[in-house]
């Protein structure tokens, strides 16, 4: 018995070590700032130098929708529809003029506060559960049969409801702005509705999951991130490879776009997560509404502003292959992080970067924080042995520092601390 038990201890010790050289936790995408050319198993620690893109202006909107808070593509159609209290309808916009092609009126509901749409191949599921004052106890999905929508230009249908409930929500009093229980964002996939919270108390997002069939339910708590901003609509590509979310920040008017990939078995926040910088609100509206068209193009709408200047409704398209796309590790992983020493680290006042030989290439420095923003940079010429970056100004915390030429890169985590007070 002893000699059994044993030799089975030794065979899980030697299972688990040859597991553990063949799957190497890390960043595996070689567009990070902080990408493992050794890391086989992607762990989402991911880091991405600050991106931005310009929008494609593709129509303005019909009059009918002038507070387009959500945007499905599905079957070659394009739907969308208005805010909190206005008619419980779905409009089907054409995609290249933004033309009104046919109004579908829900006849047993009213539009609550209606926010985001998805699909699946039978159904659409509009989102009645946006929730300003965080007091909504009556947060439901509209399921609504694709086959009761007819062909003419006003038709009229039922739908059913799936309630449900936040299982860590326990203040109901009114408090505008100060909770994190509004949802403005969703998709579908594997039998489920994915739900993207608008936290307005911390500017996080989190992520719940309930059945998508009618019914009452507590949602199920999946995970949650830092967005930095308020997410107003979620979509995910018909491959199910590329998820994103849309959202803005009611302070700056900073508007943005999260992408995530890389994830298995639906754990949407366990992948890449990389934020892509759109025009400011200023300039695009208020970006409400988000939909794939295909693998990585996708629409985003928005509501009409008149406060400051004025945006009409617009439909716009962004290209997201550059960021979505699998990338293939190009030279500059082969870089030898032996031929550098990165010292003092932890560092204070400033870190230096010098060649232990070998490598007389020129660098760039890049010392990114945790959200992947450059917050420092520098340039050690070719043939230089050394070169120092301010760090005193910085906060203290984290970062990771990317070293990078034309024949190779790689990267260091760096930890910044204040110095003691004499």
């Amino acid at each position: 018995m002893f000699k059994t038990l044993t030799l089975h201890l030794l065979f899980l010790l030697v299972a688990q070590a040859t597991a553990t050289a063949q799957a190497q936790s890390g960043c595996t995408d070689p567009r990070a700032t902080n990408y493992n050319p050794a890391a086989t198993v992607n762990d989402g620690s991911c880091l991405y130098a600050a991106t931005s893109a310009t929008l494609t202006t593709k129509a303005a909107l019909a009059s009918a929708v002038p507070e387009s808070s959500g945007l499905q593509y599905t079957d070659r159609n394009l739907w969308t529809f208005n805010d909190s209290g206005n008619t419980p309808s779905l409009y089907k916009i054409d995609s290249t003029s933004g033309a009104l092609v046919q109004q579908v009126v829900i006849t047993n509901v009213i539009n609550v506060d209606w926010e985001d749409i998805a699909t699946d191949a039978q159904y659409l599921y509009v989102g009645d559960f946006g929730n300003n004052n965080g007091d909504r106890r009556d947060l439901r999905v509209l399921r609504v049969a694709k086959a009761a929508v007819g062909t003419g230009p006003s038709v009229s249908v039922t739908a059913q409801s799936i309630n449900f409930s936040y299982p860590d929500q326990t203040n109901f009093s009114p408090g505008t702005n100060n909770h994190n229980f509004d949802c403005e964002a969703f998709f579908y996939a594997n039998d489920s509705l994915h739900l993207f919270t608008k936290n307005w108390a911390d500017l996080r997002t989190k992520y719940y999951t309930i059945p998508a069939q009618p019914g009452a339910y507590v949602a199920h708590f999946k995970g949650s991130f830092n967005v930095n901003g308020l997410i107003t609509a979620a979509d995910l590509n018909a491959a199910g490879t590329g998820a994103g979310l849309l959202g803005y920040n009611a302070s700056t008017g900073a508007t943005f776009l999260w992408l995530l990939s890389d994830f298995r078995g639906g754990q949407y926040l366990k992948g890449n997560k990389r934020r892509i910088e759109l025009p400011n609100a200023l300039f695009i509206g208020q970006a409400e509404g988000l939909c794939f068209v295909n693998l990585y193009r996708v629409f985003i709408s928005n509501e009409q502003v008149t406060s400051i200047v004025t945006v009409p409704a617009r439909l716009y398209a962004l290209n997201t292959r550059p960021w979505l796309a699998p990338a293939a590790p190009t030279a500059t992983t082969r870089i030898q992080p032996s031929l550098f020493s990165v010292a003092p680290n932890p560092a204070s006042h400033t870190l230096r970067i010098e060649r232990a030989g070998g490598f007389a290439d020129e660098l760039t420095l890049d010392l990114c924080d945790m959200a992947g923003r450059s917050v420092a940079h520098g340039r050690l010429a070719a043939g230089s042995a050394r070169q120092e970056l301010a760090v005193s100004a910085l906060a203290a915390g984290l970062y990771v520092l990317r070293v990078e030429s034309a024949a190779g890169a790689f990267t260091r985590k760096i930890e910044l601390r204040r110095p003691a007070a004499p």
